[in-house]
């Protein structure tokens, strides 16, 4: 049950704020008069901003919210009465609670929407936020694009982060499962199978003693492998902080094989995705390489935007000279941006590099699970195999003893 907040006339002809559930506005409404207090206004209950603002919308919704705007914008809608229409309508109950809050800072004149919507970062972060404002300021239909490119660019990097999750659940899952047999066979049954034998005046083949030994050496290092595999992602998040211990972390990981291959490619892709879409807004392209550099989380890479930018403001430097200095962009995209830079069609470049390169880090992904899943289930296998020919020459040591 939803709750509303009054205001109320006190016997004194004092106004008091009250807080008051109900079904919807007429039956909080009866529920204040019953108890004989009189209403002046009645409206639904904002929840704290403090609060709200940490709410996160999910990326399958901020999708089909964004194409709803732009459908509802398309038609001719004014963005007010478009979030009028969704903010108790959408399925999403978080969703519904921070358009309710958009909506009245929109509705009562406040603020833009761009700057509403800049009260939620967790939801709408920096890049969002500035292209919404650069359609503000081309119109209407201006902004119905804007949004068509933001759900489009969310939809492609939520592709992304999936394909990276798929990339690593089987290796995990293999892994869990390899560690769930081996605590199973040398936790539990080889010690008991060690008492029998002991018991009835036999001894374990070697390599079942060496591997009972292997899992004693486990069992004594384990609460220093735990501390050390909580204590080191701590460790590392803690150096993070250190501007220049930071900035090297990031750098190494950039050049780090496999891995920051992928994360450059994807961060290329992103960064020319938005160039394109701000560019489109008339936005230039040092404020664009600045709104890039907030998005990106590696410090290395966000130095080099910086970089960028700033040769571009005072060194006088093309797009396709900036992003050829510095270092982050192949030569590859280079090229593709210098043609488009003299065609006069950079949106329609970036687009292209945008795409090959997402295309070859999905493809690099791709090569490396054909890499690590054989890999990781030949050593599964191998190593179960050692257990179990251990395991089996222990049972056959017991029988031995026995008869």
């Amino acid at each position: 049950m939803p709750d509303f907040t009054a205001v109320t006339l006190t016997c004194d002809g004092l106004r008091k704020r009250r807080r008051v559930p109900g079904r919807d506005a007429d039956d909080a409404c009866a529920r204040l008069r019953a108890s004989g207090i009189f209403v002046e206004r009645i409206a639904p209950a904002r929840p704290a901003l403090r609060l709200l603002a940490r709410t996160r919308i999910p990326a399958a919704h901020q999708i089909e919210l964004f194409h709803q705007i732009e459908t509802l914008l398309a038609s001719g809608v004014l963005i007010a009465d478009a979030l009028a229409r969704l903010k108790d309508r959408y399925p999403d109950r978080r969703t519904r609670r921070v358009l309710r809050e958009v909506h009245a800072q929109v509705a009562e004149s406040r603020t833009s929407l761009s700057q509403a919507l800049s009260l939620f970062p967790r939801s709408f972060p920096p890049g969002i936020v500035a292209v919404i404002e650069a359609g503000e300021e081309g119109g209407a239909a201006m902004l119905a694009e804007r949004f068509a490119d933001l759900a489009d660019r969310i939809a492609y990097e939520d592709g992304n982060r999936r394909q990276v999750f798929k990339a690593c659940a089987y290796p995990l899952f293999v892994f869990a499962m390899a560690v769930g047999l081996y605590a199973l066979l040398l936790g539990i049954v080889f010690p008991r199978l060690t008492e029998l034998l002991v018991s009835l005046g036999g001894q374990l083949p070697p390599l079942t003693r060496r591997l009972i030994a292997l899992s004693g050496l486990v069992k004594r290092a384990l609460p220093a492998l735990a501390v050390l595999l909580f204590a080191l992602p701590a460790l590392i998040a803690g150096l993070r902080k250190i501007s220049w211990v930071g900035l090297r972390l990031d750098r190494l990981f950039l050049h780090l094989p496999m891995v920051g291959s992928v994360y450059r490619d994807l961060t290329v892709a992103l960064v020319c995705k938005i160039f394109s879409s701000l560019y489109k807004t008339n936005k230039s392209a040092p404020e664009i390489i600045g709104v890039c550099a907030k998005l990106v989380g590696n410090r290395a890479f966000r130095r080099g935007l910086q970089d960028m930018r700033d040769q571009m403001t005072t060194g006088g430097a093309t797009v396709t000279q900036a992003f050829a200095r510095s270092g982050l962009f192949p030569p590859l995209a280079c090229m593709a941006i210098d043609v488009g830079e003299q065609s006069g069609r950079i949106p329609q470049a970036m687009e292209r590099v945008a795409t090959f390169f997402n295309t070859r880090a999905r493809a690099r992904i791709g090569a490396s699970i054909a890499i690590i899943n054989p890999l990781m289930t030949i050593a599964v296998v191998g190593c179960a195999g050692v257990v179990m020919i251990s395991f089996f020459q222990a049972v056959y040591q017991v029988v031995y003893v026995v008869h």
